[in-house]
């Protein structure tokens, strides 16, 4: 059976679209699981860190996979401890402040979470580590090591990346993906900077 061109194009727009539409979605509830973390932080705890909301959904690609390894290894943890914890972690990548940081570091102390914190950052460096070794392989040239972790935004959407790129219509599906994450407004890397990264991205899956 033989399919016809228009069919197969108005496919392909569907396919292309669905992916778009589930990459925003993805950004926009990393945005909201970090703006969650600053009003609890702030409700549970007085502190003011609003300052995080800058990093957006880069932030979130970073810390909801440590809220979720955390909630699974230590059941015993509350969301309130949890929070201290994440912001706690946050702060240490996300903020150059080293006063306003031994500060939390006092706060978590004072809790009895040190253990647990030294474990989270145990965890976040791994996961630093595999992202910063992923983006070496990618050669993404001009991202620097002091900055990698602000395209951490990428981690919760590779898979629809990959479709991206083992798709028929590539040029214009990173057209439009580039488009709607520029679009949501909750990405810190904007401009030609964003643009040139996710054709390496994509390019490098074409590859691999």
């Amino acid at each position: 059976m033989h399919y016809n061109p228009y069919i197969q194009k108005y496919e392909r727009k569907i396919i292309s679209e669905g992916v778009e539409d589930n990459v925003k979605s993805s950004l926009q509830k990393l945005f909201d699981f970090v703006v969650d973390i600053i009003k609890k932080s702030e409700e549970y705890y007085g502190l003011n860190v609003k300052f995080l909301v800058t990093w957006g959904a880069s932030l979130g690609g970073m810390i909801l996979p440590l809220k979720q390894w955390i909630e699974g290894e230590y059941p015993e943890l509350n969301e309130k401890q949890i929070v201290l914890l994440l912001v706690g972690i946050a702060c240490n990548y996300f903020y150059d402040n080293e006063k306003f940081i031994r500060g939390i570091l006092d706060k978590i102390k004072e809790e009895g979470l040190l253990p647990y914190f030294q474990k989270l950052f145990e965890k976040s460096e791994e996961l630093n580590k595999k992202f910063t070794d992923f983006m070496t392989s990618v050669k993404t040239f001009g991202v620097s090591m002091t900055n990698i972790v602000s395209y951490a935004f990428i981690l919760p959407i590779l898979d629809d990346i990959i479709s991206i790129a083992n798709s028929q219509n590539v040029e214009q599906s990173t057209e439009f993906l580039i488009k709607r994450i520029i679009a949501s407004g909750v990405v810190m890397i904007t401009g030609m900077t964003l643009v040139d990264f996710l054709k390496k991205l994509i390019e490098y899956f074409r590859k691999n």
